[in-house]
């Protein structure tokens, strides 16, 4: 499995929880300025609200997934720069819950959402690729894992 990450030039390297994983082999990390063009997606699969739900794709070997990883209100711009055509578009189904602490001084957070690792295991899940390496450097994996071990089992993923 591939793992393709656009990510925001701004994002703060102190609550990222994709840079510790910048040296993985499996994993390409671009960076894109507020305006300027950004080159195609590579991978098969982008994660998008807008997206077909993951359950959904059955048994499709889909060996790479991409996503953006900005503040979600960044998301939209920063998509509308991406190079055509863009990948399919799939989103993580609800009830996943992230283990990561948000805290937004306006309170305007969407209510659901899930830090940038929680997604990419997630989605890496469904495609049949359980790798708890994802979450290797993740300070809040077991609480992750936890939480959310329902939700896994009633998808039929390991755990």
């Amino acid at each position: 499995m591939q793992y393709e990450i656009l990510m925001d030039k701004k994002e703060n390297p102190r609550k990222c929880t994709i840079l510790p994983q910048k040296a993985r082999q499996d994993f390409k990390i671009r960076y894109f300025q507020r305006q300027a063009p950004i080159p195609a997606f590579s991978a098969a699969l982008l994660l998008h609200i807008d997206g077909e739900c993951l359950s959904k794709l059955g048994k499709e070997k889909l060996d790479s997934v991409a996503l953006i990883d900005c503040n979600w209100r960044k998301v939209e711009g920063a998509l509308a720069r991406v190079a055509r055509p863009l990948p399919r578009l799939a989103r993580i189904p609800d009830g996943f819950v992230t283990a990561y602490p948000r805290r937004n001084k306006e309170g305007n957070d969407p209510e659901a959402g899930l830090a940038t690792i929680e997604a990419l295991f997630i989605a890496a899940a469904f495609l049949g690729n359980w790798d708890e390496s994802l979450l290797d450097k993740y300070h809040f994996q077991n609480s992750f894992l936890e939480i959310n071990r329902e939700i896994f089992k009633r998808f039929g993923l390991k755990k």
